[in-house]
């Protein structure tokens, strides 16, 4: 073997083994927040999870599962999926980078002393990304994106290694074959692999033509009309033949169902097959288009799990997708709302007539035809090109007002100018370079930003050049805050030094710059086109662009090199040279681990994990919970399905149970817990039947749940309310409840909502039909809309509420029981040591949406009540150990419960914490002092709150008695001048 390509080998496979324990050492344990539950759950036993589906994803980590010793080993094996994906990809980003600088200054693989400045660099690059801050979040949880990101590479470096023995041999078709068929696979991980396809159509006509505009544009074109194919064509819309003979086999024919699908599937690979044999003597272009064909839909047949697995009703089993029309609706996510491209709809566009189409589900032995919703008609005067600012709901319309500056008091329709102002200030800017420049500049912090001065902002670590900053003073969510992350634009100078030499390097330069430039705008600006994002996205999506820092981190490969090159020139010394990698590898990669490390460190992180054996864990047995976001359900989801904890309570997902195959997989036993009880007929549930109802408001009586139900059930059109068009709707002749307990307790309540949509419809009937059999719960952190009003007869039972049949009294009190919440508290909610592992924003808001400290002030506050301070004492001490306070968001629950802890007893933690709080009270105020004008301007609502906070220390420190920390607290408000300020408001 060439000397050379040992060296390259020996380094490839170095950084692989380096990053593999990296992420390895900083994998998280066991399951993490948002998907990941469900992704593990999923491949545990083959289930099916949401739209559009990973199957190839589930399948790669159902084998990783088989070496796991037992089941509470299975997330552990999963997120080792995203483990050996990111540091394979790291290698090979390595490998194409060397490539790439090796075509360029062929020079230097003369010899092995010359070969080191192709290598180091290549290196400084593939681990300047190993470590960055959005590649590192996915590197190390069971989530797609690491998968898919080494689609991404793999599919970059064998287009290298086509054009490569393309230019050897004049052919490489095998490369551009093996592609398409790993094509096919990225298909069953995520769409993003498929941004890649016009980069290998610009890489093709290099080889006939130097690098020109107009090369380029052929190129984006020829490959936008390939993904367009390919994602409308054949993901999206290719069932359409599959469907006409499904209904062709089924209900004219009578054979089972899926025959019309087989059929298709086996016509189809049949064609191919004949493509390819019928032109393999010509060996064309059309037998390679045939051959490319074939080996994508070799590829893309991952998704017959789907189908196969929907059809063994497996009990995660979303949107249902066992049949050929519940398949596509599958594929085409049309459960998420859609977002229009070029042309459509304003924010302020009058709303027409809902839009039906005719679709067909399988009933009994064969298909019936319904009419299903799609879409709304809309004001062609509120429509417009390129509709950045499309949504209606009234959180995106403030966000829309916000970004681009409108009057919120204006009915105009906004102008294509306004559209664009929005689309470079949130979607680009926000959504985009914000990212970007996480990943090379800096981060101000892991707090989710929505335009807040304070949170989720870029920054470099220079003073002058960083808005948080002033006169050296850092607010506490920077100060000592492990996730505030300087790179002082390194990184970024780096990347820039890199395009810059690569216009100055010649033809092969200027290939290079084209194709790794084109990789990092079509996955990044480009996606950005397509997402259409809305404002108030309910996390960061920095996990989106990935592929875009990777395209740019090659960038630094070229910087590096062009660096120590430069340097190289100027003294005419090698060791110059050596020195310049050395300084820009402690510069770039060793700077950004260094930074990265202690927020990007899961190690010992059992938070979601723990969360959902708590909330299960605080069930009687044979319990019905209703959960409402991904956070609340999916961990559970886990427990459950994968360590088969608590399987006897039934969890079901509020907003899921809107559809219909939800509801009629609620009518079926699940793992051990029974099946839903149901009394209006489920054939009533289906989509376009019993979709809504109206509530009627009629005076103060209150009618009976089972009546009510039953009313609006009914297919009896003395049940249906006219209406003026002719049509006749359901609905509820009442809006006040009752559901007896027993002869002396009633639950009584009135209906906040005028309008009834399925889901409601079917918790009124499941709390009706269950009658008081089953225990009925609902995580603390829902929202109090899916209560329907009962909020008075839920009681706190540890993380959850619980539906009893008395009220809570007084009527502005919280419903708990002192003895049920204490031992639920104390024995059932066990959230671990939160001091051992690193907490971020979303472990720190998920305290907050389940209402942890609250909960711990509401069971002191009653166990004082009773005299009981030694129980609170011990529950302080718990609430300190799960929630320190050192971790714990910046609530107003923190300094209650401090104040609780000083009543029981505790005066000296209690004494400690306020010092610690207190300190961090002054060290804001400070800061809000030091800005200028206009970010404090832009800091109103942040001051705001900081005096709120103010007001209650004042509070405690009379409290305790602490003359000092009291001085100290007087003494600052007053240097301040904010003493009369803050007396106004006591």
């Amino acid at each position: 073997m060439n000397p050379l390509k040992r060296i390259n080998l020996i380094v490839g496979w170095a950084i692989f083994i380096l990053t593999t324990i990296l992420y390895w050492l900083t994998m998280a344990p066991t399951a993490s927040l948002w998907d990941c539950g469900e992704f593990i759950s999923c491949m545990a036993k083959m289930e099916v999870g949401h739209p559009p589906g990973a199957p190839f994803y589930l399948l790669l980590g159902r084998f990783f599962n088989l070496f796991a010793g037992d089941p509470s080993q299975i997330a552990y094996t999963a997120n080792l999926v995203s483990v050996f994906s990111s540091s394979a990809t790291i290698m090979l980003m390595y490998f194409s980078a060397e490539h790439m600088l090796r075509r360029i200054f062929s020079k230097y693989t003369e010899n092995l002393s010359s070969y080191l400045f192709i290598v180091v660099p290549a290196a400084i690059g593939s681990l300047a990304f190993a470590v960055s801050d959005t590649f590192w979040f996915s590197a190390v949880e069971a989530e797609v994106y690491a998968l898919s990101m080494l689609f991404t590479a793999l599919c970059f470096w064998l287009f290298l290694k086509w054009e490569e023995a393309h230019e050897k041999t004049g052919s490489g078709v095998n490369w551009i074959i093996l592609i398409a068929y790993l094509t096919g696979l990225s298909v069953g991980v995520h769409l993003l692999n498929l941004l890649i396809i016009p980069v290998l159509i610009l890489l093709v006509l290099l080889r006939r033509a130097p690098f020109s505009w107009k090369l380029l544009i052929k190129a984006v074109v020829y490959g936008g009309v390939i993904l367009g194919v390919l994602l409308f064509g054949v993901i999206q819309n290719g069932l359409w033949l599959a469907e006409k003979f499904e209904l062709l086999t089924v209900n004219s024919f009578g054979l089972p169902k899926n025959s019309g699908l087989l059929l298709f599937t086996l016509l189809l690979f049949s064609l191919l097959f004949f493509a390819v044999f019928k032109t393999r003597t010509k060996n064309n272009w059309q037998h390679l288009l045939a051959v490319i064909s074939l080996v994508f839909m070799i590829g893309y047949s991952s998704y017959a799990m789907m189908i196969i697995r929907a059809d063994a009703n497996t009990p995660i089993n979303l949107n249902d997708p066992s049949n050929v029309f519940s398949l596509d609706s599958f594929l085409n996510r049309e459960q998420y709302a859609q977002s229009p491209l070029l042309y459509g709809q304003y924010y302020n566009a009058e709303v027409g007539e809902l839009q039906y189409k005719t679709s067909y589900r399988f009933d009994g032995d064969k298909y019936e035809s319904y009419k299903k919703a799609d879409q709304y008609e809309y004001d062609e005067k509120g429509s417009g090109f390129f509709p950045r600012m499309h949504s209606s709901s009234p959180t995106h319309i403030y966000g829309y007002q916000m970004w681009a500056g409108i009057n919120p008091q204006s009915k105009e329709k906004p102008s294509f100018a306004t559209n664009l102002k929005f689309f470079f200030n949130y979607q680009i800017n926000h959504m985009y370079f914000r990212y970007f420049m996480w990943n090379f500049s800096g981060r101000q912090n892991d707090e989710q930003g929505h335009g807040d001065v304070l949170k989720g902002n870029w920054i470099t670590g220079i003073p002058f050049l960083d808005k948080d900053v002033s006169s050296g003073v850092h607010h506490s969510l920077a100060h000592n805050n492990p996730s505030r992350n300087r790179y002082y634009l390194l990184p970024l100078l780096v990347g820039l030094i890199g395009i810059v030499f690569l216009i100055g390097a010649g033809k092969n330069g200027k290939k290079y710059l084209a194709v790794t430039g084109l990789l990092f705008l079509m996955t990044g600006p480009v996606i950005i086109l397509y997402l259409n994002q809305t404002p108030f996205e309910p996390r960061e999506r920095d996990y989106a662009f990935a592929g875009s820092f990777f395209a740019f981190a090659i960038f630094i490969s070229f910087g590096a090199f062009a660096i120590a090159h430069w340097l190289k020139q100027l003294s005419k010394s090698s060791v110059t040279g050596y020195l310049a990698m050395v300084l820009v590898t402690i510069a770039v990669p060793v700077l950004i681990l260094s930074q990265n490390y202690d927020d990007h460190n899961r190690d010992n992180r059992y938070f979601a994990l723990n969360m959902a054996r708590s909330y299960l864990a605080s069930c009687e047995p044979n319990a019905i919970l209703f959960t409402y976001g991904d956070n609340d359900t999916y961990p559970v989801w886990y427990v459950q399905e994968v360590e088969g904890f608590r399987t006897d309570v039934r969890v079901i997902n509020y907003g899921l149970m809107g559809a219909d195959w939800c509801v009629r997989q609620l009518a079926q036993s699940v793992n051990d817990a029974g099946k839903m009880p149901f009394t209006i007929n489920i054939d009533r549930y289906k989509s376009g039947d019993l979709d809504n109802a109206l509530v009627m408001d009629r005076g103060e009586e209150y009618a009976p749940l089972m009546s009510v139900v039953r009313f609006i059930g009914s297919t009896n059109e003395q049940s249906k309310l006219p209406l003026q068009n002719g049509q006749k709707i359901d609905y509820s002749p009442i809006g006040n409840f009752s559901l007896a307990y027993n002869e002396t307790d009633t639950v009584k309540w009135k209906c906040p909502k005028r309008v009834l949509y399925k889901n409601d419809i079917a918790l009124l009937d499941m709390l009706a039909t269950n009658n008081w059999k089953r225990p009925i719960y609902f995580t603390a952190g829902a929202d109090p809309e899916i209560f329907l009003g009962l909020k008075d007869y839920l009681r706190y039972e540890g993380m959850v509420y619980q539906l009893v049949p008395t009220a809570k009294y007084p009527q502005d009190a919280q419903n708990i029981d002192t003895d049920v919440l204490f031992e639920s508290f104390m024995n059932n909610i066990q959230l671990g040591d939160g001091s051992t592992a690193y907490y971020d924003h979303y472990c720190r808001r998920t305290f907050s949406v389940m209402r942890y400290r609250q909960i711990c002030n509401l069971l002191i506050l009653s166990l004082l009540d009773e005299n009981r301070k030694e129980d609170a004492a011990e529950v302080i001490k718990k609430g300190l150990k799960e929630l320190p306070i050192e971790v714990a968001p910046e609530s107003s629950g923190n300094i209650p419960f401090l104040q609780l802890a000083f009543e029981t007893g505790l005066t000296e933690v209690a004494t400690e914490k306020i010092d610690f709080l207190l300190q961090r009270h002054i060290n804001n105020l400070y800061w809000f002092n030091a800005q200028p004008a206009k970010l404090k301007n832009a800091s109103t609502q942040l001051f705001s709150e900081e005096l709120d906070n103010g007001r209650m220390l004042n509070t405690a420190l009379q409290l305790i008695d602490n003359q000092k920390l009291l001085d100290q607290f007087n003494k600052t408000y007053k240097e301040l001048g904010l003493t009369q300020l803050l007396s106004n408001n006591f």
